[in-house]
């Protein structure tokens, strides 16, 4: 199991596919969910656990869960974070923002090269080239003001994706609320947005749509022409961006479809600060500094 919350679930959404693809049985689950209702563990059952700050409320419950059947576990969380032992992975320095963008690229690279070692990856020669693949993705920033543009307050923004590219969607989604504040963001599976979410989208609202070479694409072809019959704003990223209907497309660095995520979120990493700078709102506060928002927040303990 690789286990999460927020972005670190949909890490480990990613985590799921790349051991899959290695040849080994995985499945993402969240960490509220794995420390609350957990599955009948086993003793050979293993568990990798996300947590950038390694202080998270129910992360910490999930690993002392799974901690207590089987010692088959390992933490991937960021430099100095409480937990410690070699049996925890470190990523990166821990960001000031609560938006994490680097610490969760850092641990999508942690997972692949965790699944390369345990099993047979098809992709583990690709690993020494995502540095360069992440640095292209990281100055595509001007390729995104197009679409920050499209983006209005109070506005419904949609992303969607398939296999992997899934969680990529749900991430640009949350990224996009994080960061602005003021703007409705909704991630979808390829499949799923065609069933009901579909009919929601107006005329002239963004949908990004993930486009990587693999059995999603021709789906999201299909969304992306949909998409455009209704008079939406389409953009698509990634690798096979150039084969989608879209008025703006971002082509990323080709990778296989497993470690494209870690490519492909950091364009919609900006898209996220890009809007925020657009309405001027600071990314890095989470409105702690609105005492509504503050106040609320006083309510509960992550």
């Amino acid at each position: 199991m690789i286990a999460g919350t927020g972005t670190s679930h949909h890490g480990a959404l990613v985590g799921q596919f790349m051991l899959r693809s290695a040849g080994l049985d995985a499945w993402a689950v969240r960490a509220f969910e794995l420390a609350n209702y957990p599955p009948a563990l086993r003793p050979d059952d293993g568990l990798v656990l996300l947590s950038h700050r390694g202080t998270k409320r129910f992360s910490r419950g999930a690993l002392d869960v799974f901690a207590s059947t089987s010692e088959h576990w390992v933490v991937i969380s960021g430099e100095d974070a409480p937990l410690d032992g070699d049996r925890v992975v470190r990523t990166v320095v821990q960001e000031r923002s609560p938006v994490h963008t680097a610490s969760h690229t850092a641990a999508m690279l942690r997972l692949a090269q965790i699944a390369a070692a345990l099993g047979d990856a098809p992709w583990r020669s690709e690993l020494a080239g995502l540095p360069d693949a992440v640095a292209a993705a990281v100055a595509m920033r001007g390729d995104v003001l197009a679409a920050a543009a499209w983006i209005e307050p109070g506005a419904a923004v949609h992303f969607t994706g398939g296999g992997p590219g899934r969680a990529t969607a749900y991430e640009g989604a949350l990224k996009l609320r994080e960061a602005s504040h003021v703007v409705s963001a909704e991630g979808h599976d390829i499949e799923g947005i065609l069933h009901g979410p579909l009919v929601s989208i107006q005329e002239g609202q963004a949908v990004l749509v993930i486009a990587q070479p693999g059995p999603s694409l021709e789906r999201a072809r299909e969304v992306g022409d949909a998409l455009r019959e209704v008079g939406a704003r389409v953009v698509a990223i990634g690798a096979a961006a150039p084969e989608v209907e879209a008025q703006l497309r971002i082509a990323t660095p080709e990778v296989d479809e497993v470690l494209a995520p870690i490519v492909n979120v950091v364009p919609l990493q900006w898209l996220a600060y890009e809007v925020s700078q657009r309405f001027g709102v600071n990314a890095d506060t989470f409105r702690r500094d609105e005492p509504r928002y503050a106040a609320a927040q006083s309510k509960f303990t992550l």
